[in-house]
């Protein structure tokens, strides 16, 4: 299961890496308990998310609304479909030119080859400062 797991997530982030979001959806389970905490009214793509089609939302708004400087994952720890991801980013705000930055850790849980659970934890505060 670690394995698959391990092989699982770090295909999730290759194809994401390589500017392939729709290609990342596939591995995606629906429905899929998907969490980004943060300001939705700051911030609409925050929040929860249960289907591919949410999270393409996500990534569109995103992508629309953020320019990325950087992103990394470092490393990833994975045991029984259970995976953590530790990295960094840095994002630049297109309406405000503000950049932030943060570590993170994201929570992803596999099963059956697809990931049915995605929690980010990173410095929310710090992104919406950057919109203000």
């Amino acid at each position: 299961m670690t394995n698959s797991t391990l092989s699982v997530v770090e295909d999730f982030f290759g194809r994401l890496g390589a500017g392939e979001a729709d290609r990342a959806l596939e591995l995606l389970a629906e429905p899929l308990d998907w969490f980004t905490p943060g300001d939705t009214a700051l911030i609409p793509w925050m929040g929860r998310r249960t289907t591919r089609g949410e999270v393409a939302d996500f990534f569109e708004q995103a992508g629309e609304n953020l320019t990325p400087e950087e992103f990394a994952v470092d490393r990833i720890l994975a045991e029984d479909g259970i995976a953590v991801a530790l990295g960094r980013f840095r994002y630049r705000v297109n309406a405000t030119g503000k950049s932030f930055a943060s570590q993170f850790a994201v929570e992803l849980h596999v099963r059956d080859g697809l990931i049915t659970r995605y929690r980010m934890h990173e410095d929310s505060y710090a992104i919406s400062l950057a919109f203000l």
